[in-house]
């Protein structure tokens, strides 16, 4: 099934952004964590270790993404991905945001991009899934 220009447009700017998030936070922990008004400059190895563990998450997934739009084997997954990370980190913010209070504006803004990529890949998604049980989909098949 040939994906459509949206769908792999989607699957390269969600895949670079996961990439690009997720390589510079292993590579430099401090100074990404920094942008959001988080202090890990004070040499917590623990602390560090998990940023870098799920920074490197983020770049596996990024790459995942970005080889889906070009490997048609890969598009299904490639589309669940980015969906599945951007609305599940959006959530977890937008709980964090009710319990704990407001963080600063640049948590606000990837909060806010990571819903609405969040849900560009859903409806993607969606369409992806009724687009793979058409008729004519599976006579080609």
């Amino acid at each position: 099934m040939k994906q459509s220009k949206t769908i792999k447009s989607y699957l390269v700017l969600s895949g670079l952004l996961l990439s690009f998030i997720g390589l510079s936070s292993l590579v430099m922990p401090i100074e990404m964590k920094a942008t959001g008004g988080i202090d890990l400059s004070g040499g917590n190895v623990n602390a560090l270790n998990e940023a870098r563990a799920y920074s490197a998450l983020l770049f596996a997934l990024g790459l995942t993404t970005i080889t889906g739009a070009f490997n048609s084997k890969l598009s299904y997954l490639s589309t669940l991905i980015p969906t599945i990370v951007f609305l599940s980190i959006g959530t977890g913010r937008l709980i964090s945001i009710l319990s704990d209070g407001m963080p600063v504006e640049e948590v606000i803004k990837a909060t806010v991009l990571e819903f609405i990529l969040g849900f560009v890949g859903f409806f993607l998604f969606q369409k992806k899934k009724i687009e793979a049980n058409s008729p004519s989909f599976s006579s080609s098949i």
